[in-house]
């Protein structure tokens, strides 16, 4: 019995760890390039792993923007894209200005508040 908790135990931190991986637009990039993408079970394995969407689940994540690209992996034609490293470069300066409009936004708000 304490072999199926481990197994399942890996398992999870497994599906979590590559599951945060797709938040990276160059790592990305990288499986459209070797072919990933093409492989009929990959793109199964990705459809599985849309089970992190559940709340007991996100919770977990660490880069929730990572289930925004699980989402759009689903999609033949992102897919295909990402085979060009300008779609992984622009998606990586997008979420960079994300983050830099959320923590101008997020200060102003606190800046607000202390006073």
């Amino acid at each position: 019995m304490e072999t199926d908790d481990t197994g399942n135990r890996l398992r999870f931190q497994l599906e979590l760890e590559f599951v945060q991986c797709l938040a990276n637009p160059n790592y990305l990039n990288f499986l459209a390039q070797r072919g990933y993408f093409k492989n009929k079970s990959f793109v199964n394995y990705l459809k599985y792993l849309l089970y992190w969407k559940e709340p007991e689940y996100a919770k977990y994540l660490k880069y929730p923007q990572c289930l925004h690209m699980l989402e759009l992996l689903q999609y033949e034609h992102f897919r295909k894209e990402l085979v060009n490293a300008q779609c992984a470069n622009f998606i990586d300066e997008q979420q960079i200005l994300h983050w830099q409009h959320y923590s101008r936004k997020r200060m102003r708000l606190q800046q607000t508040l202390a006073e």
